[in-house]
């Protein structure tokens, strides 16, 4: 966990999209972020993700435009950057869902990541089998009134666009320093 310690996975799933699938549906062509092209080295090994998954930005530039310097932004928003791209060369792909008691940020090949965010976009992702899982494990998710709470700031599509334009613009790394996981 980001915020150090451990906390118990309560659900955990994959999804596996071979060659057929990916042409006939391409917005589910991986997200590839090479080693190093977030900043500061990060991430350590080329990271694949889904379009929609969220790497957490840390720099000045959030911090001026949110007034936090940490926000969460889609990996397709990205894509604007050097070493970011739609990976068209996959012929194969595994994501793989991570469910905490609340969405957390997590570390993957050393940087920073979102769990599995249970706001109405993301669980239309979720096969209908799982998504039944999902509400028997976390009843409150099928309630009207439900709300999704974000382990860190998540700006409109807009917002993204616009600090990914910024970071670009002013040759400014997406991470300001490598964080070190906690241990404790």
């Amino acid at each position: 966990m980001a915020s150090g310690g451990s906390k118990r996975i309560r659900w955990i799933s994959s999804t596996r999209l071979k060659g057929a699938a990916l042409c006939r549906q391409p917005k589910h062509r991986p997200v590839r972020i090479t080693a190093g092209a977030l900043g500061d080295g990060l991430p350590l090994r080329d990271l694949m993700v889904s379009r929609q998954h969220r790497i957490l930005v840390r720099s000045k530039v959030a911090e001026r435009m949110f007034g936090t310097c940490d926000a969460l932004i889609a990996a397709i928003k990205l894509t604007a950057l050097p070493g970011i791209y739609v990976d068209e060369e996959a012929s194969e792909v595994e994501y793989f869902h991570i469910l905490f008691d609340s969405h957390e940020v997590i570390w993957a090949e050393g940087t920073l990541s979102e769990s599995l965010f249970t706001g109405p976009q993301a669980l239309k992702s979720v096969p209908h089998e799982a998504r039944a899982e999902l509400e028997a494990l976390f009843p409150e998710m099928s309630a009207l009134n439900y709300q999704a709470v974000s382990a860190a700031y998540i700006p409109s599509g807009k917002l993204q666009k616009e600090l990914v334009a910024r970071h670009l613009k002013n040759a400014k790394a997406l991470i300001a320093q490598a964080l070190e996981p906690s241990l404790t």
